[in-house]
């Protein structure tokens, strides 16, 4: 009996030791935010406002190139068309805003998340007032 108790535990380390883990590196994929979006819900200083205003007609359209274009402006991060840049094309937490015929760029957190199985875009932002804070939630338009 005791000559078996070396072999068994000399057979379990063998069999552990030949298990090899193997982590499967999955690479982020790029953010793609091209496409024209839509505001579906706005809340500012924390009260939801999107009852209260006519967002239907705002449009923000991301193009190639890193360009955007805006139609119907609200109040919002910018209100002219231009060029953007995310801080990090895989992992996005910022996004600034460079419009056309103006001196500085704006920059802007915002969120890439999934809900109801639609891709949104959340901005929060302060346009020039610091005491009042918008936060956007816009839907991609189905083409």
């Amino acid at each position: 009996m005791r000559s078996k108790f070396p072999i068994c535990v000399l057979i379990l380390l063998m069999i552990i030791s030949a298990c090899k883990q193997q982590e499967i590196a999955v690479p982020e994929q790029v953010k793609d935010l091209s496409g024209e979006w839509r505001i579906v819900k706005a809340v500012r200083n924390g009260v939801d406002i999107t009852t209260l205003a006519d967002f239907t007609q705002f449009r923000l359209s991301f193009k190639k190139e890193n360009q955007y274009s805006i139609e119907h402006p609200l109040p919002f991060v910018v209100n002219k068309s231009g060029s953007y840049a995310l801080d990090d094309p895989k992992y996005p937490l910022r996004i600034t805003f460079s419009q056309t015929g103006t001196g500085d760029p704006v920059s802007t957190s915002f969120a890439y998340p999934v809900a109801g199985g639609k891709r949104n875009l959340v901005f929060t932002f302060s346009p020039g007032c610091t005491s009042n804070t918008y936060l956007y939630t816009l839907e991609k338009v189905a083409p």
